[in-house]
């Protein structure tokens, strides 16, 4: 992947620097994969399921437009760390209020903490439909799983990059099979793509697709993507910023491209094998069963593994994220053991009681509250990335302006009111 990104970027650019400016060049494509992972996260899966199920490909539109909002930000936020050497959470201690400040950082944490519910949660379903192993032990393994790819790393990032790397191709090599096996019309297909509208007027429909935009983007993807670049983009002189900066534009486009697939692929499968039915199908469990009658035990246990490698990537990222938001925000020193070990205990604690509480039941119901928290938790990242990314005392000549900057305060604007009308919805 090295390769084909900086193919595109130009080689020739490449060979004016000298052999450690080259290097370090090099060492920044991989950091989209870790920010990829986020966008295939069990909440993704739930909301994509429930859209293909029960509105087709109506709502693959709306996947689209998430992503590219998505990769709009998240480009620039690679922007802000190549062109400063610091990461979002470092620059909004030192350039907001400090009430601003903390209130960011709270929310970053509860981001992170949402997101480790998600991934104990689809973890542990992932792990029932698999070897029918009870909700709150299937937690405790998939905690475990994160603490044995921590051990493994021991701190490195490209481990980690390589790990994840590998946990993405489980899943794209899941739903390639499952799409083979499922066999969709692409004629409807494209016909449900360009003609969204439908399920737009829906008023279940339109809260689907609130749940989509808000399950795409994420405050701590946000946090990790600068907090990965910036570390690297250290060892770079001034003068190689501007290819740094067409180099990570080009890997987070061909990683979040991948990510964005493999929604459309969650949709096609769900749109083409659970629709149809006298009941829409809004569960993973209920997923895996018509899964199973419909395309067979394979693929039903394709569709488990899948689950559990998105589920298991996206908690290795957000331990990840909780380092750069603990040293950025100036937090806590420790380590990415200690931190993964509390938010796991924390998260953990919480999974499990309202596991008891509920008996078990609609698990997925967590899911969405994990999507609810992250909602809320955005703004207080993405409102101070487009501050920061206009300001020329923070961004000198990569300063964001004109079109550019108008229309980032309109995606701003625009995805903070849909999330804001999201929570409302949710409370009601």
């Amino acid at each position: 992947m090295t390769k084909f990104i900086l193919a595109i970027t130009g080689n020739r650019a490449i060979a004016a620097h000298d052999r450690q400016v080259s290097l370090g060049l090099r060492r920044l494509v991989g950091s989209g994969l870790l920010v990829a992972v986020g966008y295939i996260d069990p909440g993704n899966w739930a909301t994509d399921i429930a859209g293909g199920s029960t509105f087709g490909y109506h709502l693959m539109m709306v996947v689209f437009v998430a992503a590219f909002l998505a990769l709009g930000f998240q480009v620039l936020v690679s922007r802000l760390a190549l062109a400063t050497g610091e990461d979002l959470a470092t620059l909004t201690v030192r350039h907001l209020p400090r009430p601003l400040a903390r209130l960011a950082w709270l929310a970053g944490e509860a981001a992170i903490l949402a997101t480790a519910l998600a991934e104990l949660i689809g973890g542990a379903i992932a792990l029932r439909l698999l070897f029918n192993l009870p909700l709150l032990a299937g937690v405790g393994v998939t905690a475990a799983g994160t603490f044995a790819v921590l051990a493994v790393a021991r701190g490195n990032a490209d481990t980690h990059e390589r790990i994840i790397a590998v946990l993405l191709a489980i899943v794209s090599v899941s739903f390639i099979f499952l799409l083979f096996k499922v066999k969709p019309d692409w004629s409807a297909v494209v016909e449900g793509t360009v003609s969204p509208v439908k399920a737009l007027r829906d008023p279940t429909g339109f809260l689907i697709a609130l749940g989509i935009l808000g399950a795409t983007l994420m405050p701590h993807n946000l946090y990790l993507h600068s907090g990965s670049l910036a570390h690297r983009a250290r060892e770079l002189p001034r003068e190689a910023r501007t290819l740094a900066m067409r180099i990570a534009r080009n890997d987070t486009i061909f990683s979040l491209g991948i990510a964005t697939l493999i929604n459309a692929a969650i949709i096609i499968v769900a749109a083409a094998s659970l629709s149809g039915g006298p009941m829409p199908v809004t569960s993973l469990d209920e997923a895996h069963a018509v899964i199973g009658k419909t395309l067979g035990v394979g693929a039903a246990v394709v569709f488990a593994v899948a689950l559990y490698a998105a589920g298991q990537s996206s908690t290795i990222t957000g331990v990840l994220a909780g380092r750069v938001l603990a040293n950025g925000f100036r937090a806590s020193k420790w380590s990415d053991r200690k931190r993964a070990l509390f938010t796991r205990l924390v998260a953990g604690s919480i999974a499990i009681a309202l596991l008891v509480l509920t008996g078990g039941q609609d698990p997925d119901n967590l899911l969405v509250l994990s999507q609810v928290v992250l909602s809320l938790a955005l703004p207080f990242a993405l409102v101070p990335l487009v501050w920061l990314a206009m300001r020329t005392d923070v961004m000198g000549i990569y300063k964001l302006r004109g079109t550019w900057a108008a229309l980032a305060i309109l995606a701003t604007v625009g995805i903070v009111g849909l999330d804001g009308y999201l929570l409302v919805l949710q409370a009601v």
